[in-house]
């Protein structure tokens, strides 16, 4: 709830840079490749050990998923097509900051917290694949905390403030911790979630299937 007011205000606040980027002619999957762009170049400097300056261009890339979802919903140009282009690539975008400090945290020998990364990954990954799948199934899974947002927003603060507080491997490597559990709590909370509807729908229609039986059977006899 608190992440979805903050959008809208981020939104409302930079209104006027989108109608420019409108009156300009965007088109959104630009801004979906660019946001892409960014976020490689943050796991690079991840990868090198640049925490703070990764962060910066981590959020900043991440706030063109903003701008082309508002630019094509105004240009009346949302599409399917837009919405796998912009679905794929913010896989990638995640998953090359993640990479990045994998590669960080192995290169200076926490190994440990290399392997929490990966795992980081395979959880944020599934997170998305569990909602991905469950709307092909006809199902609506928005539950859980640790969704893209939440999960882009907590590794920039952490790692901000790990600077900060001259503790940036500590405390990116605590944020790494709590991505792993929390991204694999998701995914289960979702797929409890989607099953729990998903067996109602079944009941429900085994239901509907025999009432309809026991109807020709009676009008049979």
């Amino acid at each position: 709830m608190f992440f979805s007011h903050l959008k809208r205000g981020f939104v409302v606040f930079i209104d006027p840079l989108i109608q420019h980027f409108i009156s300009r002619g965007y088109h959104p999957d630009t801004f979906t490749i660019a946001g892409v762009v960014f976020n490689v170049i943050a796991g690079i400097l991840y990868a090198f050990g640049f925490i703070f300056e990764g962060a910066l261009v981590m959020v900043f890339g991440s706030l063109t998923d903003l701008i082309d979802g508002q630019i094509a919903r105004l240009r009346d140009e949302v599409s399917k097509a837009g919405a796998l282009l912009d679905s794929t690539l913010d896989r990638y975008s995640e998953s090359a900051v993640l990479v990045g400090l994998v590669w960080y945290f192995a290169s200076i020998g926490w190994n440990v917290t290399a392997m929490v990364g990966a795992i980081a990954i395979a959880g944020s990954l599934m997170v998305s694949y569990v909602r991905a799948r469950a709307e092909g199934l006809g199902f609506d899974c928005k539950v859980g905390f640790m969704q893209r947002p939440e999960r882009v927003i907590f590794l920039g603060t952490a790692s901000v403030f790990g600077v900060f507080f001259s503790t940036p491997n500590g405390t990116v490597a605590a944020a790494l911790w709590v991505l792993a559990i929390g991204t694999h709590y998701t995914t289960f909370e979702r797929m409890i979630h989607v099953r729990r509807k998903a067996l109602a729908e079944d009941r429900q229609r085994r239901e509907t299937d025999e009432s309809e039986r026991e109807a020709v059977d009676t009008r049979a006899s």
